[in-house]
C-alpha cells in the first residue's frame, strides 16, 4: 500500500543513500573522536560495575561512593547494589558445610535468603540436615540382613535374636517409607530387595544337591539368584561333582585297579596331559626298602629288571626312595640284618662268635663304640669253638644232682668241689656256692629227711599236719618236696 503525499522510491534511495553515506564517515569520525576522549578521560563506570568491584575487593567503598554520586547514586543506593553483587556458597554446598558443623545456623539461613529462595520453603530445606535417606540399594540389603524390619514377601526373615551370639539390633523404621522417600514405590523396593539377598554359592549348591539337601529346581534358583544365568547350570553341577585327584589315579594304576590308560583320562579331567601323568606316576612309585630287598633275594625273589629304571634292585630301590644322591651308598649298607644282642651273647658265650666278631656286629647295630666292646669281652669265652648242646645238657642236670644230694647230706664239700670244677664254675666261685647251698641246707634240715618220712609212713606213725596216720600221697608229696622225682620217690617207700 502506497504512502499518501510520498514516494516509496524516493523514500528507499534516501535511506540508501543516508546508510552508504554514515558507513562513508565512520573512518573520518572514529578518529576525532578517539582524540576528543583521549584528551577529557572523564568518563566514570556505571554503579552496577562499581559495587560489583567493591563485592570482590577491587576498589574500596569510599572510592567507589564518590564515584557513584558523579552518576546520580546515593551511598544507601551504593550499598543496596554492593549486597546484591556479593555472591554466597550454593545451597548444597551450604548444607554440607552446616552438616559439618562448619557454618552457623543464621549463615545457612542467610544463604537460602541470598539465593532468592521464596522463605515458604526454607523450613523444608533447613529440616533436611538430618533427614537424608539411605539409597534405596543400602536399604533393600538392610532388610535381607534383618537390620530393617522384613516386608511379608521375604521368604525366612531373619532371627530377631541369636542363640549364642547378641544379635545386631532391628532399627525400627519402615522401609517402604524410606524408600518412598527416595521417590520409589513398594513394588521397586521388593524388586531391589529380590536382587540384594545373594544365595548360596554355585559348587556349593551343587553339593547340596549331590547330598538331597535341595532339589533340581533349587539348584537351578540358586544358579539365577547367583548372578550367573541359568542354561550354565547343568555344565556348572558336573564340573563340581567330585573326582579322584591325579595322584589318586595312578596309586590306582600303582595297585593294579585300573590301567595306565585309564589313570591318565583320569589325570587329564584336571588338565594334566600324558607326559605329565607318566612322570607323576614314575614319581608315586615306591620301592622295597634295601634290607626287605635281600632278605627277598633270599628267598627267591625276582627282580623285573624290564620294567625297572636300574638293573639292580639295590641301586633301583636308593633311587627312588626320595633321596639324594649323597645318601645311595649309606642307605644300600642298610642291606643286611643282624641277630638280636641275646642271640650274639648267645654265640658269644658258646664261643660261635669271637670277642671281635662280637663287638663289630653292636657296632653295626649302632652301640657306642667302648658299650660294644665291653660286651663282647663280658660274654666271649675265647675259645672259639661252640659247645655241643648235649653236653650243656648234662652240665644241667650234673647240677641239679650235685644240689639235690648236698642238700641230703649226701656229698660233703670236699666230694663237691671236684663236680663244680667240671661245671666250670671258678675255684674261686666255688666257697660261696657251698655256703649258699649250706644255708639252704640249713633250713631243709628243719623238716622231716627222706628215711624218716620213709619209717613214719611204714609203721603208720601220726603225721602232725593232719592228725591221722601218714598215707602214701602224702609221702610221696613231702619227698617230691624234697627234690625226688615222682619216680624217684615212689620207689624209695617201695624199698
Amino acid at each position: 500500500m502506497a504512502i499518501p503525499g510520498s514516494s516509496a522510491a524516493g523514500i528507499v534511495l534516501g535511506v540508501g543513500a543516508g546508510a552508504a553515506t554514515s558507513v562513508a564517515l565512520e573512518p573520518a569520525i572514529e578518529v576525532p573522536k578517539q582524540q576528543a576522549w583521549a584528551n577529557a578521560p572523564y568518563r566514570i563506570l556505571d554503579t552496577a560495575t562499581l559495587a560489583r568491584l567493591v563485592a570482590q575487593g577491587g576498589v574500596d567503598l569510599s572510592t567507589a561512593a564518590d564515584e557513584a554520586k558523579r552518576d546520580g547514586f546515593g551511598p544507601d543506593k551504593l550499598d543496596a547494589l554492593v549486597y546484591l553483587a556479593q555472591t554466597v556458597p550454593g545451597i548444597g554446598e551450604a548444607m554440607a558445610l552446616w552438616r559439618r558443623g562448619l557454618m552457623s545456623d543464621a549463615d545457612f539461613a542467610h544463604t537460602l535468603v541470598k539465593a532468592g529462595l521464596d522463605q515458604r520453603y526454607a523450613a523444608g530445606i533447613i529440616g533436611n540436615k538430618l533427614a537424608e535417606p539411605v539409597g534405596l540399594g543400602d536399604i533393600a540389603i538392610a532388610i535381607v540382613r534383618g537390620i530393617l524390619p522384613a516386608p511379608a514377601y521375604v521368604p525366612v526373615p531373619v532371627p530377631s535374636s541369636g542363640d549364642k551370639v547378641p544379635r545386631y539390633p532391628v532399627v525400627n523404621l519402615d522401609p517402604e517409607a524410606l524408600a518412598a522417600k527416595l521417590g520409589y514405590g513398594p513394588e521397586e523396593l521388593e524388586i531391589m530387595v529380590g536382587r540384594s539377598g545373594l544365595s548360596m554359592a554355585p559348587v556349593m549348591a551343587a553339593q547340596a544337591l549331590f547330598r538331597g539337601i535341595i532339589g533340581p529346581d533349587d539348584f537351578l534358583i540358586a544358579i539365577g539368584e547367583g548372578d550367573l544365568r541359568t542354561e550354565w547350570a547343568v555344565p556348572l553341577r558336573e564340573a563340581s561333582r567330585q573326582i579322584l585327584t591325579a595322584d589318586q589315579y595312578m596309586e590306582a594304576v600303582l595297585r593294579g585297579w585300573v590301567t595306565m590308560a585309564d589313570g591318565k583320562a583320569g589325570a587329564a579331567k584336571h588338565g594334566m596331559v600324558d607326559a605329565d601323568a607318566q612322570l607323576l606316576y614314575e614319581i608315586r612309585r615306591r620301592p622295597l626298602s634295601v634290607s626287605t630287598i635281600t632278605k627277598a633275594l633270599a628267598r627267591g625273589g625276582n627282580f623285573d629288571t624290564a620294567n625297572a629304571p636300574f638293573n639292580d634292585p639295590y641301586v633301583a630301590s636308593v633311587h627312588e626312595a626320595d633321596l639324594g644322591p649323597e645318601w645311595y651308598g649309606l642307605a644300600e649298607a642298610m642291606k643286611y640284618t643282624y641277630p638280636s644282642a641275646f642271640v650274639v651273647r648267645a654265640l658269644l658265650t658258646d664261643g660261635a662268635l669271637s670277642e671281635a666278631e662280637g663287638e663289630q656286629i653292636f657296632l653295626n647295630e649302632g652301640w657306642e663304640p667302648s658299650l660294644a666292646k665291653t660286651v663282647a669281652t663280658h660274654y666271649a669265652t675265647g675259645t672259639g669253638t661252640a659247645t655241643d648242646p648235649h653236653v650243656g645238657k648234662a652240665q644241667t642236670q650234673l647240677w641239679t644232682a650235685l644240689h639235690r644230694s648236698y642238700l641230703a647230706g649226701d656229698t660233703t664239700d670236699a666230694e663237691a668241689g671236684p663236680v663244680l670244677t667240671k661245671l666250670g664254675v671258678a675255684a674261686g666261685s666255688q666257697p660261696e656256692v657251698l655256703s649258699l647251698w649250706a644255708e639252704e641246707k640249713s633250713l631243709a634240715l628243719k623238716k622231716l629227711t627222706p628215711a624218716q618220712v620213709k619209717k613214719a609212713y611204714g609203721d603208720g606213725a601220726i603225721n602232725p599236719a593232719t592228725g591221722a596216720a601218714w598215707t602214701q600221697p602224702e609221702a610221696l608229696a613231702y619227698l617230691i618236696e624234697l627234690h625226688y622225682s615222682p619216680a624217684d620217690a615212689a620207689a624209695f617207700l617201695a624199698i
